[in-house]
């Protein structure tokens, strides 16, 4: 990939469109979503978020099915898909496990961690491979931010209500399991999703709209990964500068900390 292909991967922050019923789909951009109030943390790049209310549609019993089993807790897993937006293309990682969800992005040099403490307790951990820092956010510092995460939109890589908006179709065998056919359009954009049942995972992904097209194929799902993979290990984040995010406002002059508050949509005056 080139450079130029890699930051476009990096900087992504494409597919928004807001329609007039007032839902909205988007792409968040380096895991961070502002509000008006409030910056509220996805840790996946390709976390979905839908606003609004969710649209009348009729579904058939498998279908609802199918919507309610993503409220069980998933199997652990490993996978890596191939992620391209237009024509960059990267791979995008994600390990699974019952209460601690890791997703590396390959073009970005990125990991970002969730840890689940107990029911509404977590932390966060931001890993930049190229700046070697590690941003830490306490369960303390998520409430004041009002940023605790959906659990099962982490989990299942989109949010459990994009299977309420989309059309059940057909269905066919990926990687040994049952994957359903789901199309729609939310918000301008053209939707194709193919639905791994068991795994609760997209096997692909399509968002599409004028000039514009997203797609997420899984490549390999596994177990267990493979040790090449590429994980934040403490081995290998060991010598990384570790901030705490609740330090940021006395760091503004540090510039690494500086561009982490605009990515996530801080500013302050004095």
């Amino acid at each position: 990939m080139t450079r130029a292909a890699a930051s476009v991967v990096a900087r992504v922050a494409v597919l928004k469109e807001r329609s007039a019923g007032g839902r909205s789909l988007r792409l968040i951009r380096n895991c961070a979503v502002n509000t008006r109030n409030n910056s509220i943390f996805a840790s996946l790049l390709l976390a979905l978020s839908l606003s609004g209310q969710v649209a009348a549609h009729e579904a058939h019993h498998d279908h609802v099915a199918s919507v309610a089993a993503m409220a069980t807790a998933p199997a652990p897993v490993a996978a890596r898909f191939e992620l391209k937006v237009n024509q960059a293309q990267s791979d995008w990682y994600l390990w699974r496990e019952a209460d601690r969800i890791e997703t590396a992005n390959a073009a970005a040099a990125r990991n970002d961690i969730w840890q689940r403490i107990k029911a509404d307790e977590y932390t966060y951990r931001r890993v930049f491979h190229q700046d070697k820092r590690v941003v830490d956010y306490t369960t303390g510092e998520i409430r004041t931010r009002h940023a605790e995460p959906d659990w099962s939109k982490l989990a299942s890589v989109i949010s459990p209500q994009l299977l309420e908006e989309l059309k059940r179709g057909a269905s066919k065998t990926l990687f040994g399991q049952k994957a359903v056919r789901y199309t729609g359009q939310l918000g301008g954009q053209r939707i194709e999703l193919w639905w791994l049942e068991q795994a609760q995972l997209p096997a692909s992904l399509q968002m599409a709209r004028t000039g514009q097209r997203m797609t997420l194929v899984l490549k390999e799902l596994r177990g267990q990964a493979p040790a090449t993979w590429p994980r934040a290990t403490e081995e290998r984040i060991g010598d990384y500068g570790l901030i705490d995010a609740a330090d940021f406002g006395d760091m503004e002059n540090d510039p690494f900390v500086a561009r982490v508050m605009r990515q996530d949509g801080h500013s302050h005056t004095h």
